[in-house]
């Protein structure tokens, strides 16, 4: 089992690779899968809005905060499997 330190650790787009495992794996019930899917999709929305880059220091630092209320929620997540 993984600790809660060791998902920490991981970057984002990591996590959000392991939610996009979730979502796909048919043995995980429907809820998890679909909180998962909708975690996936906010990162890349994220990701999109980010790139090439934020605009300006206000949107980049938005995003960032944004990202990391996400990376906790996919910590969360990732932990009761």
């Amino acid at each position: 089992m993984t600790s809660k330190q060791d998902l920490e650790n991981l970057d984002i787009t990591r996590l959000a690779v392991l939610c996009h495992q979730v979502a796909d794996n048919l043995a995980m019930d429907r809820d998890t899968a679909a909180k998962a899917a909708r975690m996936k999709q906010e990162w890349v929305l994220l990701v999109a809005r980010e790139t090439p880059h934020a605009q300006d220091l206000k949107t980049h630092e938005q995003i960032q905060k944004e990202k990391a209320a996400l990376k906790a929620r996919m910590v969360e997540l990732l932990l009761t499997i």
